[in-house]
């Protein structure tokens, strides 16, 4: 799990590799949450292109409306680069909208997802 913080664009860069569990991905929003709000960052890109999602949909469902908790906002802009399968983080970015974090969308080109992330 890598984090850096992109000054130039005020945004969050994270890269997850290997087995996506959730004991990793809730370690991985606790750590955003802190880095983000310390430093007044507008997103967050997580490249998860090289990552294989072990977490189950219950896993997911309950994450979700756990990220208040962890301290992430619900305003905090989350593009999320995937391979070119989007199913299963399909679930993942339902079970957030549901639980009121809107700002978050899947892409297949980090670039665009950066586009997005700078974007009013």
């Amino acid at each position: 799990m890598e984090l850096t913080i992109d000054g130039n664009l005020s945004i969050l860069r994270g890269k997850i590799e290997g087995e996506l569990t959730r004991d990793i991905a809730e370690n991985y929003f606790k750590e955003v949450a802190l880095l983000a709000k310390s430093n007044q960052l507008k997103g967050l890109l997580t490249d998860l292109r090289t990552a294989t999602l072990s977490a189950d949909v219950k896993d997911m469902e309950t994450l979700s409306q756990e990220l208040a908790q962890l301290g992430m906002e619900e305003d905090l802009r989350r593009a999320v680069v995937v391979k070119e399968d989007v199913s299963g983080y399909k679930v993942w970015e339902n079970h957030n909208l549901m639980a009121g974090f809107k700002s978050l969308r899947l892409f297949v080109d980090c670039e665009r997802a950066e586009e997005w992330l700078v974007e009013q």
